[in-house]
């Protein structure tokens, strides 16, 4: 991910603390993760779910992201799942 061009919302923020991810976590997803799910009904944009591993190999959890017409790339959720 291209350093700089991406922002965090509040909530992913949170919800990243809550489940102790850090960013190399949610950067690891980003690029290496699979994209699970394209929602489309938003008129704001396309939404990506993307989920992949943490650092730590054992928590699997979910990026929801979408791009910005800035060329922004919003990190709108972040959330463990249930393996």
């Amino acid at each position: 991910m291209k350093e700089g061009r991406y922002e965090y919302s509040v909530h992913a923020l949170e919800e990243m603390d809550d489940d102790q991810l850090t960013d190399s976590d949610v950067f690891g997803v980003i690029n290496r993760g699979k994209v699970v799910a394209k929602l489309t009904g938003d008129p704001r944009g396309a939404r990506f779910v993307i989920r992949g591993v943490a650092m730590d190999k054992e928590t699997e959890f979910e990026v929801v992201c979408r791009f910005l017409s800035s060329g922004f790339l919003r990190i709108i959720t972040v959330y463990a799942t249930e393996k």
